[in-house]
């Protein structure tokens, strides 16, 4: 590529905004910042699910090594998930939630299951991508999605699997083997 043309792609990025500065994308730092398809604190509704209905114990014994050869997504992210593993649970009881990187502000998802090593990649939470996010709906969250040790809920705030009409807040109730979507407020990019 040339420089010149580098140099427009550059100042091209630089006028998008919505917190995107040479790929890579911050959270929105405030409502007045904030343009329509923000997701705002304001979108979350009095009444949302919360993570003390959904209590477990959590397992505290020694982690299990990740079963990473069972899909060939496990066995091309091996890494991970085994670092991940070894970290013990943060989610649900005795699971880990982890995500690496799959693009600008792009995640991809998997749940290990500490106690067995068993890993599971949720067909309804893939990936998700939390652009024109409120900054404060980060954090104590991993990239916007929000889980606890102790409990099975799990919290989306973006969107799921790119797909525009899954973009909002999603409340999620992992089960064991799945995630079942329990309450969403969708936020779909639209037409300003």
């Amino acid at each position: 590529m040339s420089s010149v043309r580098l140099f427009v792609r550059v100042l091209a990025l630089l006028a998008v905004g919505g917190g995107i500065l040479m790929g890579l994308a911050s959270p929105v730092s405030a409502a007045r910042d904030a343009d329509p398809h923000t997701i705002v604190r304001a979108d979350i509704p009095a009444d949302a699910p919360r993570f003390k209905d959904y209590a477990v114990p959590v397992y505290t014994g020694k982690p299990a090594q990740p079963t990473v050869r069972a899909d060939k997504r496990s066995w091309l992210f091996r890494t991970e998930l085994r670092e991940a593993a070894a970290k013990g649970v943060n989610f649900a009881g005795q699971y880990r939630l982890t995500s690496w990187g799959c693009g600008t502000a792009c995640f991809q998802w998997a749940i290990i299951d500490v106690k067995s090593g068993q890993v599971f990649h949720p067909a309804n939470l893939a990936s998700t991508e939390h652009e024109y996010v409120e900054e404060s709906l980060y954090e104590g969250g991993i990239h916007a999605v929000h889980i606890r040790p102790d409990s099975r809920l799990l919290v989306v705030v973006g969107g799921i699997n790119e797909d525009p009409m899954q973009r909002g807040i999603s409340w999620f109730v992992w089960d064991g083997n799945h995630l079942k979507r329990i309450r969403f407020v969708a936020k779909p990019y639209g037409k300003s």
